[in-house]
């Protein structure tokens, strides 16, 4: 059961009724038993390790709130008994996770009885976060261990996110919430959007694509860069629409989730799109990795050390290479494992920290070439420089292997046959003339759609337009969807890019 599947839709209409039918006092019961009913539909062997999972975050996060609370202890000895059990419950968490993103280099009859829980790299982090801040006295922890659960388990999240902060989410999921009819409609709105990322571009898109890194020796460079670039999209439109499903279906709730995804083509630099695409794990990254290192006393032994020997500049390169670097591989480890992962997170990393490094170099020859980077001609040049870089990463791990990936890159450059491009030798891999005259279509569609959206608004700006016009739109969307969408016999309804996180 996923957002594309008719299951879902009958589920959402029964939790739905029987939400807004429920007291506003037992209507968080009604979201917990619908987010298990979800899981449960997923596979029901995965549900232990989900709720094991809730168990140590719940008990963990009592057990700080104890010792803080116990006044026979001292403020520092409470603060090391406090550090110890959010450590043992993180602990845990982190080991189950690495466990089954391991199962890969384990023999075969060991991981095949090594059970994969959907969402486990999403609940766990958020987990961890809510640990992590009660240790730090952000907020007191939960003493419900079923309105937990429900933090854990929310169906719209728990299949690609966000990673949620509990003091974001959690008092929106207890308090109920009356029925809102502009609300539900642009809850719908925006799931409806999310459907035709999803099933008219990525998923057509994914055609091409899996035809031509199927079988990357036969292929040219020309049809090897094109299928980077539509893989670019293709994740965006798969990601991000799925964001799109969840956030309407929260909405419809009356829930708030955290924004994941903020027009990220629109950045002009690599740091600025990190800031834009995957934004919970960015900020999750930041607040428990990133800022711990800068602040701890190692590391400032160590910057004092290099400003002594090498220079204020080093010391300041340091401060920013040595945090990046690790949040960088860890990020890349998040992603995947094997070589290649590492591999993205280092080029994603090097490039973040060689902008901080060399931005004042980088500066005066902007300056002696006199480029004006100011220009608006300049910005477009640095949006689409971003977006070849992002290409590049997906040519990284698309392939999962070191050598294809270096075969990519040398087919591009020494195998290039721009000929097949206008031979009709580009029809052959799934999509048809029909198929890419549409994918422009829709291309020029998401561009114009992120530009409203960039500007603000655009969903008050429909709800504003005359009633007739208003539901012009809807159905032009949803004949759309049930024309050019992908789907029906044969297709996997189950493949969301970012599921298997």
């Amino acid at each position: 059961m996923t957002f594309i599947s008719a299951e879902f839709y009958i589920l959402l209409l029964v939790v739905v009724i029987a939400y807004f039918a429920m007291p506003l006092k037992y209507r968080w019961m009604v979201l917990l038993l619908g987010s298990l009913a979800f899981y449960i539909f997923q596979g029901i062997e995965m549900l232990p390790m989900l709720l094991g999972a809730a168990i140590v975050g719940w008990l963990c996060g009592l057990g700080i709130g104890r010792v803080y609370g116990d006044e026979g202890v001292g403020a520092q000895e409470a603060k090391k008994k406090a550090k110890l059990v959010s450590g043992i419950g993180v602990v845990i968490l982190i080991a189950v996770l690495a466990l089954v993103k391991c199962t890969r280099y384990m023999p075969e009859n060991i991981a095949a009885r090594i059970i994969v829980p959907l969402g486990i790299s999403y609940y766990t982090f958020s987990i961890i976060s809510y640990l992590i801040d009660i240790y730090r006295r952000k907020y007191k922890p939960e003493a419900n261990a079923l309105k937990f659960l429900l933090f854990v388990a929310f169906f719209p999240k728990i299949l690609q996110g966000p990673i949620a902060r509990y003091d974001k989410l959690a008092n929106q999921l207890y308090e109920g919430h009356r029925f809102d009819y502009q609300r539900m409609c642009f809850g719908l709105q925006i799931f409806l959007w999310g459907l035709i990322k999803k099933l008219v571009i990525a998923d057509r898109l994914a055609i091409f694509t899996g035809e031509v890194f199927g079988d990357i020796p036969r292929m040219s460079g020309s049809m090897l860069l094109v299928a980077a670039i539509f893989a670019t999209v293709e994740l965006y439109c798969d990601f991000s629409g799925c964001m799109d499903m969840a956030s309407g279906v929260s909405q419809i709730f009356g829930i708030e989730l955290e924004q994941n995804f903020r027009r990220p083509f629109f950045s002009k630099s690599a740091a600025e799109f990190w800031r834009r695409w995957h934004i919970t794990l960015g900020v999750w990254f930041k607040d428990y990795v990133y800022m711990p290192v800068v602040t701890s006393p190692r590391m400032a032994k160590v910057l004092q050390w290099a400003k002594k020997h090498f220079g204020a500049r080093v010391g300041k390169s340091l401060m920013a290479a040595i945090p990046l670097a690790i949040v960088w591989i860890l990020t890349g480890v998040w992603h995947g494992t094997g070589k290649a992962y590492v591999v993205w997170g280092v080029y994603w990393g090097a490039m973040i920290i060689a902008s901080q490094i060399w931005a004042p170099e980088i500066k005066k020859i902007n300056q002696f070439l006199h480029i004006n980077t100011e220009a608006e001609s300049f910005q477009i040049f640095r949006m689409v420089r971003t977006f070849g870089l992002f290409c590049i990463g997906r040519i990284i791990t698309i392939p999962n292997n070191l050598h294809m990936t270096l075969q990519i890159f040398r087919k591009i450059a020494f195998e290039f046959h721009p000929w097949e491009l206008v031979d009709d030798t580009i029809y052959t891999y799934g999509l048809d003339w029909k198929d890419f005259s549409l994918l422009m279509c829709m291309f020029v569609l998401l561009w114009a759609v992120s530009m409203l959206q960039e500007k603000g608004g655009l969903r008050t700006r429909i709800a504003g337009y005359n009633l007739g016009f208003r539901w012009a739109i809807y159905y032009i969307a949803i004949i759309a969807l049930i024309v050019f969408g992908i789907y029906g016999p044969g297709y996997d309804a189950s493949n969301f890019v970012y599921m298997g996180f």
